[in-house]
């Protein structure tokens, strides 16, 4: 999707750190969005199908209200069944080249988002052989939002985006204070979760790291 390419800042909506702070999902859509976020990413490790299910149903037309790209974190079946705008699979949750299958017989349209988080250089370049329509590379930096999250490096981002054609985000502790250095790697692109959502101003927060990332 060329809208892809125009994306820097895409959000992750993870609903137990959202209310464990008291915060609600709808209100990080709206601040953020004017914050020049565009995506946002449903995340609930914590819940059930059909719980999941019902939250992207309540999210979804805001993200449609305003213009933005809505995807559903770890299940296909509940990204197709709410007419979410895509998936994001992680490098253990359903094979990429068995979801895009998938997605070919059960949805009508092909512009079908299938998100894949990597964590080198060749599962990068397997991610999109296998169909991948964006990677998320991570975790860049230390994040309390991921389980044992796999480190990254910048070294190492720099050669994927070098050696792949489509596009890839930095993801993994990244707050205003070090999306320099992720800049500086030649990456415009972050996926952020604490280093806005946790914020006491998460719109301030938000256009911090916007405006570092579009700077010329």
């Amino acid at each position: 999707m060329e809208y892809l390419n125009e994306i820097s800042l895409y959000v992750i909506l993870d609903i137990p750190l959202l209310e464990k702070l008291g915060k609600n999902p709808e209100y990080i859509m709206r601040e953020t969005y004017f914050s020049g976020a565009r995506m946002f990413q449903l995340r609930h490790k914590e819940a059930d199908e059909g719980e999941i299910y019902r939250i992207a149903k309540r999210l979804l037309p805001i993200a449609k209200e305003l213009g933005a790209l809505f995807i559903i974190n770890d299940s296909l079946s509940v990204a197709l069944a709410s007419n979410s705008d895509g998936v994001h699979l992680g490098e253990t949750d359903l094979p990429l080249a068995v979801a895009r299958k998938l997605v070919e017989k059960f949805h009508s349209g092909q512009d079908f988002i299938i998100g894949a988080s990597v964590s080198s250089l060749e599962i990068a370049l397997r991610a999109q052989k296998q169909g991948a329509t964006y990677l998320g590379y991570g975790s860049i930096f230390e994040t309390r939002t991921k389980d044992n999250p796999i480190p990254g490096s910048i070294e190492e981002l720099k050669s994927i985006i070098d050696s792949v054609d489509i596009p890839t985000f930095a993801i993994g502790g990244i707050n205003e204070q070090n999306v320099n250095q992720i800049v500086n790697a030649g990456c415009r692109k972050v996926c952020v979760a604490s280093g806005i959502i946790a914020r006491k101003n998460p719109g301030k927060s938000a256009q911090e790291i916007y405006d570092i990332l579009n700077k010329s």
